[in-house]
């Protein structure tokens, strides 16, 4: 069919366009990347940003790169608790926090990061895994728009330290300011061992403990070697109190409106950064003991069932918090 004036210079125009937006550099509208935001409060060498890493190559990969993935690691967004807002307002595409933390919006969840509750990671991954773990983060998917997307990621076992005084037991801990996340379940914990509780996020603690504002905090080997704590911390105490997850989390809404091959991208994508910074978190685990020491910390080893059993008050003031019995009922699994 032979065209008219009109359409043909219609056609000669619209090719003109594409043909100077690709010379100047501006890809087509219907070519241009997708690009998402990641936010997390980690420094660049930490096994979690990492690990996140790896989902930006790996969803960068299996799109050709049609969908991309900025990460935005230090707190560059905000606090763990900002950008979990964010999420959840839809605002922010993807984050990470630990289930304490979470436990702000969906209150069982603290029972993830309960003090001494599980046996090793394997058990840990069993009991969020479990028809009872499910539920929790299923409700905080239904309420604050927080979907767990994939498996929770390895943040490592917790550790203590402080500046002037080895903790070798209990009775050690008395009096002392400890940073700890803004939990109200880590705060009991401090409580329970004597000790004060000091919240705050993470991007704060160096300063404080550099300052004297708190007298110790509690990490995993990684974060406390990332973050350069040996500088102002004299004693690493193994109390080992915590294996803590890392949560990582896509706004709900978000997730669901996407074609099922972007979904099974980023859920790939996600299992392969997880995988990463599990085995980077571990290695580190049985490197940065030694490190420290190097670095000028003292390891001491405490009394690690003496501080499990100054627990049970905390285990019994959570119990209708999380269920009665639930506590019970997950330690129990094998």
């Amino acid at each position: 069919m032979k065209q008219s004036p009109v359409t043909r210079r219609h056609f000669l125009g619209a090719s003109l366009a594409t043909a100077v937006a690709i010379a100047s550099g501006i890809r087509p509208v219907h070519a241009q990347t997708k690009a998402w935001r990641l936010g997390h409060q980690f420094p660049l060498d930490h096994p979690m940003n990492i690990g996140f890493q790896k989902v930006a190559d790996v969803v960068k990969e299996k799109s050709n790169g049609r969908l991309r993935i900025d990460i935005f690691p230090t707190s560059q967004l905000g606090t763990g608790r900002e950008m979990d807002q964010q999420v959840s307002d839809g605002t922010l595409e993807f984050t990470s926090d630990g289930p304490g933390i979470l436990s702000a919006w969906v209150k069982t969840l603290s029972i993830f990061e309960a003090p001494f509750i599980s046996r090793d990671w394997n058990h840990l991954v069993l009991m969020m895994n479990s028809d009872w773990g499910k539920a929790q983060f299923a409700e905080l998917a239904k309420s604050k728009d927080m979907l767990l997307i994939g498996n929770p990621w390895y943040y490592g076992t917790r550790q203590t330290t402080t500046k002037d005084r080895a903790v070798k037991t209990v009775a050690d801990m008395k009096g002392l300011k400890i940073r700890v996340p803004e939990v109200p379940l880590f705060l009991d914990m401090i409580r329970a061992e004597g000790a004060t509780p000091t919240p705050m996020a993470l991007a704060e603690v160096y300063l404080s403990l550099q300052t004297g504002v708190v007298d110790g905090q509690e990490n995993p080997l990684s974060t406390i070697y990332a973050q350069k704590f040996y500088e102002v911390q004299k004693y690493l105490n193994l109390t080992a109190h915590i294996i803590t997850p890392q949560i990582p989390l896509v706004n709900a809404k978000f997730f669901r409106s996407l074609p099922e091959g972007d979904r099974a991208i980023l859920l790939t994508a996600f299992a392969e950064g997880a995988m990463v910074n599990d085995e980077a978190a571990r290695k580190a685990e049985t490197t940065l003991r030694d490190e420290l020491a190097k670095r000028g910390m003292t390891v001491i080893e405490p009394d690690r069932a003496a501080f499990q059993a100054a627990m049970q008050p905390v285990y019994a003031k959570y119990d209708d918090i999380w269920g009665k019995g639930v506590y019970q009922q997950l330690l129990a699994l094998k």
